[in-house]
């Protein structure tokens, strides 16, 4: 048993040994490969392709996270498509609901499923009012449920809203990992 045992130490190392001599030989060739200055010109094509690379996913980036959207605008983000048709205010009231805000809007948009799982929606629209402070819905007949694969939605969500001013819908699908996207609208 020892014999084995004495066997296998024996070759882990000799490969691990002749792993380490490889190493040392890449590291050697690539210190003569600078010293030529043959390296630095394949870095300088490699920095460029980089920058370029950057710049255009960088672009694609902004457009998904930075850029802010209004009404008839539409964003695709994990499996769904959503635009936003309208916003009114709206002298509806619901008369057991527990705030009076100063202005109730209705929140027109439809939402389509890209991807192949049912997707849920009627919770995804976080306001925050024109002093930045964040709005709750507001109970009137707000759409709820789930979309199958495939389909579309035209979906109303009801916000109070306390402040008129430019206020911020963000758009956040409940299984999203990606940040939202914002929306800006005027209410008067």
């Amino acid at each position: 048993m020892r014999h084995i045992l004495f066997l296998v130490l024996s070759l882990v190392l000799m490969f691990g040994l002749a792993a380490c001599d490889d190493v040392d030989e890449e590291d050697t060739n690539d210190q003569e490969a600078v010293e030529a200055g043959e390296v630095e010109d394949e870095a300088d094509e490699t920095d460029k392709a980089d920058e370029e690379a950057d710049d255009e996913s960088g672009a694609a980036e902004d457009a998904s996270s930075d850029d802010v959207y209004g009404i008839g605008d539409t964003i695709e983000i994990e499996g769904a498509r959503f635009t936003l048709k309208d916003v009114t205010t709206t002298d509806e009231r619901n008369e057991f609901a527990d705030t009076d805000p100063e202005h109730v809007i209705a929140i027109e948009y439809e939402l389509e499923n890209l991807g192949d799982d049912d997707l849920p929606y009627g919770m995804e629209l976080t306001v925050y009012d024109a002093e930045g402070n964040k709005m709750e819905t507001y109970p009137l007949d707000s759409d709820m449920g789930s979309l199958a694969p495939g389909k579309k939605v035209q979906g109303i969500e009801y916000h109070g809203v306390d402040a008129a001013g430019t206020i911020e819908i963000h758009f956040d699908p409940l299984l999203s990992f990606e940040s939202a996207t914002v929306f800006e609208v005027e209410i008067e």
